[in-house]
């Protein structure tokens, strides 16, 4: 028998901080805050695979709602205005997997599937900047109830700016958090005066990237990019897949507990098929598919070779394992 559910519109509290970017400009706003263009990025790809792996590991649709997010700042206005269009489009670009529910009152059936509300913050904004001589920043921040604002100047010269986002996962149906799925990644703008180009990491718990867009794309992008890989690790969470081998993080070992325990009760036609896939992401000439070829068996047997497993085509365990950690 279908679930059915009904959500209505409830404000969940947000712990955030917000910092100002200015998408059309290299330089970080320091007045109104202008849109963020929701376009493909270089890491859109990821979200792709996330509606693979959704399909692949969790085998269930899953329903979403972003909650508004809120600027909680002592500048108001600083928190580009359009940032839950973003997360909302984030989310609409993986595909059938996902479905996002733009109406918290509309009745919908559930099925097997789950529903989750998200509930987004920006935790922390800092702007250094170096011209020269003199260091000067500005920045701010909300900790322990307590919020202040610092602008030490602005002159032009090379600038680092710092960002966290966080995702926090909740069920409609208890208005409690998931336990153990929330995200916090922070990303480093790096913008040289004398480059055509922003270098950018992102680092957390579940992502590790290191790379540069240009000037012309404007920090905006590296914001996008943020937000669409802190997506992917959320919804792994959620879904238990492996999101670090979309994302480049570590990976998470309650997930790799549960699907390992999962795949030993898997059919074999759902061996072969998680990892034929998984090969197929490490960009092996291999299809995704739930029949043993002769191609796939001797991928295994070179890939177990090279591992310092026993030189054969079983699919087993360790094999899994070994992919799943990407080694």
């Amino acid at each position: 028998m279908k679930k059915t559910i009904k959500l209505s519109l409830v404000t969940l509290s947000l712990l955030m901080v917000g910092g100002c970017m200015k998408p059309d400009s290299p330089e970080i706003s320091e007045g109104k805050a202008r849109k963020i263009k929701s376009q493909q990025t270089a890491y859109t790809g990821a979200l792709r695979n996330s509606n693979s792996m959704i399909e692949i590991f969790h085998g269930k649709k899953v329903f979403i709602y972003v909650s508004p997010i809120q600027n909680k700042t002592s500048e108001k206005g600083k928190v580009p205005p359009d940032l839950s269009v973003v997360v909302n489009g984030g989310f609409n670009k993986i595909g059938k997997w996902v479905a996002v529910i733009d109406d918290p009152n509309r009745e919908f059936a559930l099925g097997k599937s789950k529903l989750y509300k998200i509930n987004g913050a920006i935790t922390q904004f800092d702007v250094i900047e170096n011209s020269g001589s003199g260091l000067k920043g500005s920045g701010q921040g909300t900790y322990g109830g307590q919020q202040g604002v610092v602008d030490m100047g602005t002159k032009s010269g090379d600038k680092t700016t710092e960002l966290t986002l966080s995702f926090n996962p909740v069920s409609p149906s208890t208005g409690l958090l998931v336990p153990r799925t929330s995200t916090e990644n922070q990303i480093r703008v790096e913008k040289k005066s004398n480059s055509s180009e922003f270098a950018f990491s992102i680092l957390g718990s579940g992502i590790g990237i290191n790379n540069a867009v240009s000037k012309s794309h404007g920090i905006h992008a590296s914001l996008k990019i943020l937000v669409e890989l802190s997506i992917v690790e959320a919804l792994g969470k959620l879904t238990k897949y492996p999101y670090w081998l979309l994302t480049g993080g570590k990976a998470n070992p309650d997930i790799t507990t549960y699907l390992s325990k999962k795949f030993l009760s898997d059919k074999l036609d759902m061996k072969i098929q998680k990892i034929s896939y998984l090969f197929a992401l490490r960009g092996e000439n291999i299809k995704t598919t739930k029949m043993m070829s002769n191609d796939l068996k001797q991928l295994i047997v070179n890939y177990k070779s090279s591992h310092g497993m026993s030189s054969d085509d079983n699919i087993d365990r360790k094999l899994y394992m070994s992919l799943l950690n990407g080694v």
